[in-house]
């Protein structure tokens, strides 16, 4: 009997430390700071340094295809914008310019006042913009081109591929901004 007592009193002891445990596990929750450029980096007192993201696609398959950037600045409130400006292009007209400027035309030109979601979306943007860096294979002589710099050229991040998961992020982020998505297809 009275190991009987003993082996349940061994048993419970051990199921209450896994309980703790497990609770334990449940209560640690580790809350991360929204972390982002100072607007003094980005023009809040006159800098001229900016935030450029960036994509080129290739409709045109060698000679190129539409290109489109978000120009991130602060202003003198120490607030974020952004500018963005998307381009179109005719395929049609490359046998009469041949690869010449005009080749990109205006499409799109927006000012954004950054939202912290947006700022959030910038970061899961660019996290994932770097996994896929790491990653990356050339395409040959056509893909597209993702990136990401600071104008003073202390951050550079561009990825040449044909990796559809970097379409699917920089949709991701032109959703946050509600801006109409690229669609493209992969040969």
């Amino acid at each position: 009997m009275r190991k009987l007592n003993l082996l349940l009193v061994l048993f419970l002891i051990i199921l209450n430390s896994c309980n703790e445990k497990i609770l334990y596990d449940k209560i640690e929750i580790r809350e991360e700071k929204l972390i982002f450029f100072q607007p003094t980096d980005l023009g809040a007192f006159g800098s001229d340094t900016r935030f450029i993201i960036y994509a080129h696609f290739d409709e045109c398959g060698e000679w190129g295809g539409h290109k489109e950037s978000f120009e991130i600045f602060s202003k003198e409130d120490k607030k974020f914008y952004a500018k963005f400006i998307r381009t179109k292009v005719d395929c049609e007209k490359l046998g009469e310019l041949y690869g010449e400027p005009e080749f990109q035309q205006p499409n799109i030109e927006a000012e954004f006042k950054l939202t912290e979601s947006n700022i959030i979306e910038i970061n899961n943007y660019l996290s994932k913009l770097l996994k896929s860096k790491i990653s990356e294979r050339f395409p040959g002589h056509a893909g597209q081109t993702f990136g990401a710099m600071k104008s003073d050229s202390t951050l550079i991040i561009d990825v040449y591929d044909s990796n559809k998961e970097n379409l699917i992020n920089y949709n991701t982020l032109l959703k946050s901004f509600k801006i109409e998505e690229v669609n493209y297809e992969y040969r």
